[in-house]
């Protein structure tokens, strides 16, 4: 059978362009380190891949969400400590205050330092965390939840309800406990008349300071010492309550902890197994490219000396 040459002329150019476009398209393997350029290339894989990327995608935004509640719990913590260690100053003045040997000038001393305690109070209720929102806002956290009153009363007009946060599929958790909460529910069972209020109970205090008791007044003695007892009972419920708070914001961390360490190895299989179907088999992707480029080079030499052969010029 006689082939013509127009024949042959267009198979070995197609065969040139064929070569050429596995070349190039192994040159994108070689360049991108990925055997799947298209989902073409390999189906099944593709399809895993993106499923292992989408469930990727979902343990990166629970690690957000962990990242987020442990900067706003840590934050927490650290408020609250700080608090405490003012509410330890408060009892000690508070205990020394009930000395009544102190004139009214010495207490009248006190009740300045204990107003200064108190403003310090109500700057670290009012504390906002490291985006800027109010911390123990709840859900009302872009204003301030503590504000003082013409009478010097702090009232807490924050939120009620905490922000909630999922940190695992099925585990939500609190960014931080509530203004009420925390400063205003101290509460005793075995003292069910004490002030629940932190800031009533250091005004309890002082009242009794600011009264005058140096003509020795009976009536106005027992007032004072009913005034600095339930200051203290209130005071002291309120480091507990803050106590508690603290464990149970610790106990959520150390699970954030756990969880978050959970997630980065989840993450690091994650990664290893996309690799394993989309990354290149380096050994096997620079022989293929090194071989087809070989058959480019042989193709083409091939076509350039056929075109210089008589056979070409025949019709």
């Amino acid at each position: 059978m006689r082939i013509s040459t127009n024949s042959m002329y267009q198979k070995n150019l197609n065969s040139i362009l064929n070569t050429n476009n596995k070349w190039q398209k192994s040159g994108l393997h070689l360049a991108t380190g990925k055997k799947i350029l298209s989902p073409s290339d390999d189906p099944m894989g593709a399809s895993q891949a993106l499923i292992l990327k989408q469930a990727q995608s979902k343990n990166d935004q629970f690690q957000a969400a962990r990242e987020s509640v442990d900067k706003s719990l840590s934050r927490q913590d650290t408020i609250l400590k700080e608090v405490n260690t003012v509410i330890q100053t408060i009892q000690e003045t508070l205990v020394y205050a009930g000395n009544e040997t102190l004139n009214d000038e010495n207490r009248q001393d006190l009740a300045n330092k204990l107003q200064g305690l108190k403003d310090q109070l109500i700057s670290l209720a009012n504390a906002k965390d490291t985006n800027g929102n109010y911390l123990f806002a709840g859900n009302k956290n872009d204003t301030p939840p503590f504000v003082v009153d013409e009478s010097g009363k702090v009232n807490y007009v924050g939120g009620t309800s905490q922000i909630n946060v999922l940190i695992d599929e099925t585990r939500e958790v609190s960014l931080s406990f509530t203004g009420a909460q925390t400063f205003m529910s101290g509460t005793n069972p075995n003292q069910p008349d004490a002030p629940s209020d932190i800031f009533a109970s250091l005004d309890y205090a002082l009242d009794a300071l600011n009264m005058k008791l140096d003509d020795n007044d009976e009536d106005a003695i027992e007032q004072f010492r009913a005034g600095l007892t339930q200051a203290s009972l209130g005071i002291d419920n309120a480091f507990d309550n803050i106590s508690t708070l603290r464990a149970a914001g610790g106990t959520v961390l150390a699970e954030v902890e756990r969880l978050s360490a959970l997630g980065d190895s989840l993450d690091i299989e994650f990664e290893t197994q996309i690799s394993q179907i989309e990354d290149v088999d380096w050994y096997e992707a620079i022989s293929d490219y090194v071989m087809l480029q070989a058959n480019l080079q042989a193709a083409q030499y091939t076509f350039m000396n056929m075109q210089s052969m008589s056979l070409f010029q025949m019709k």
